[in-house]
């Protein structure tokens, strides 16, 4: 909720440190109306208990946004690995090596990302992929 409208439903004029901490508590509230929820910031705001546990919730918050773009790195050197293993593959005639490479690929983004990926860059499909093509359109 933006600052005035906080402001107006408590009846006064906050500072910006106590506004950023209703407002953060406010969208981790959940279900709760800004009416509702500006009713208890009356009651409540200000204690001890609220502000150790806005504390925390940030320091969480901060925590899983970290992981989450972890998560997001992981994902694209997943995905350029199994690029470079269909790369490495179509470049080599098919063998037991290519089919490893290419099992590998399917393993970590899924045999439909393999077939797109190939087919965007005109590799030769083999024939588990011409029977996922065919099961699957």
């Amino acid at each position: 909720m933006l600052q005035k409208v906080f402001e107006d439903r408590i009846g006064r004029k906050v500072t910006t440190e106590e506004y950023v901490e209703a407002n953060a508590v406010y969208m981790m509230a959940g279900e709760l109306d800004k009416d509702e929820f500006c009713r208890e910031w009356l009651k409540i705001g200000s204690s001890k208990l609220v502000q150790c546990l806005f504390e925390k919730a940030h320091s969480l918050d901060q925590d899983l946004q970290e992981q989450k773009l972890m998560v997001n790195e992981c994902q694209e050197m997943i995905s350029d690995a199994a690029d470079a293993m269909l790369e490495i593959g179509d470049t080599i005639s098919p063998t037991k090596v290519r089919e490893e490479l290419e099992k590998k690929a399917v393993w970590l983004v899924g045999h439909k990302e393999v077939v797109k990926r190939k087919a965007a860059h005109e590799y030769v499909f083999s024939r588990k992929d011409l029977e996922y093509i065919t099961n699957n359109l």
